[in-house]
């Protein structure tokens, strides 16, 4: 189905798809009282702010364009800051926050090339994609923790732990979602688990 579509299309569906899939799974939560009315779109949003980034690299590096990657990570850590709340903002250092987000965004992309680029399994992409998603995830908050000298208690790396997970669960399922329609190019071999393994 992805050869038969024009590679604008594919690039289109790219980056609208995950976005409806996100509205559509915080549409179910809010049907299900998980979620209040007003937060839809705004959770939307947020979510999108970490899907839409990886959907830019995933189009970017199939075009040979990846060495720009960094522009998407700045302006993704740029937009992830200027949405983050007052009191978030204020509880750190502002250097420390765009520091470390952009570093959390480079190490997004770079997970995103890994499991999207040199694994050739599709089910092991979005697994492995989930999973070092949330390593990231909580590693570099965690580090953020410390930088602005907040205490790092087991309950605070849950909370970081269980956001990471609900976070990528989303978005791997998002992303694996409109990769339904959008032609990767052949990964150089990094793992291959055939049946035959």
């Amino acid at each position: 189905m992805q050869s038969r579509l024009h590679p604008i299309i594919q690039c289109i569906l790219l980056l609208i798809a995950p976005v409806l899939v996100i509205f559509a799974i915080n549409y179910i939560l809010m049907a299900m009282g998980k979620m209040g009315s007003a937060t839809l779109i705004a959770s939307t949003l947020k979510i999108s702010l970490f899907v839409v980034p990886n959907a830019i690299f995933i189009i970017m590096h199939k075009y040979k364009l990846s060495k720009y990657s960094f522009i998407i990570a700045a302006l993704a850590t740029f937009l992830i800051v200027r949405s983050s709340g007052t009191t978030q903002i204020m509880n750190f250092n502002t250097f420390s926050l765009y520091a470390m987000n952009f570093i959390y965004f480079s190490l997004f992309i770079g997970v995103t090339y890994l499991a999207y680029f040199k694994i050739t399994n599709f089910k092991l992409k979005n697994f492995l994609f989930i999973i070092m998603g949330t390593a990231t995830h909580t590693l570099t908050l965690s580090i953020l923790f410390l930088i602005n000298k907040q205490q790092l208690s087991g309950g605070l790396i849950k909370a970081t732990l269980l956001t990471g997970v609900n976070t990528y669960l989303m978005v791997g399922l998002a992303l694996g979602i409109a990769l339904l329609w959008f032609e990767l190019p052949q990964p150089e071999v990094l793992y291959d688990y055939d049946d035959e393994d």
